[in-house]
């Protein structure tokens, strides 16, 4: 994890590169001043490979997932329904 930090803080960091792709969807698809609940389709893109990716990175461990995320394991586990339904349930690596 500490690696993918430093090869973002080399590159550029996570927030330039957000504040990016929102700009150009926002351009290409003129919808500057619609309601279109940026914020919801965001986190939907988001959310779900960076948990799928924490999962990966941790074995499978949802307390470990859960710790590296900063978020209880209750919350991980919700998350985790929602974006992949049982995908990671029993599928622990030890």
């Amino acid at each position: 994890m500490n690696q993918a930090v430093n090869e973002l803080q080399q590159s550029e960091t996570l927030s330039n590169h957000v504040v990016k792709v929102v700009r150009n969807y926002l351009q290409s698809n003129n919808t500057k001043d619609a309601e279109l609940n940026l914020y919801e389709i965001v986190l939907e893109e988001i959310e779900g490979p960076l948990f799928r990716t924490v999962m990966e990175m941790t074995r499978y461990n949802q307390s470990k997932a859960a710790r590296v995320l900063g978020v209880s394991r209750g919350t991980l586990r919700t998350k985790l329904k929602r974006y992949f339904d049982d995908e990671f349930i029993g599928t622990r690596e030890d």
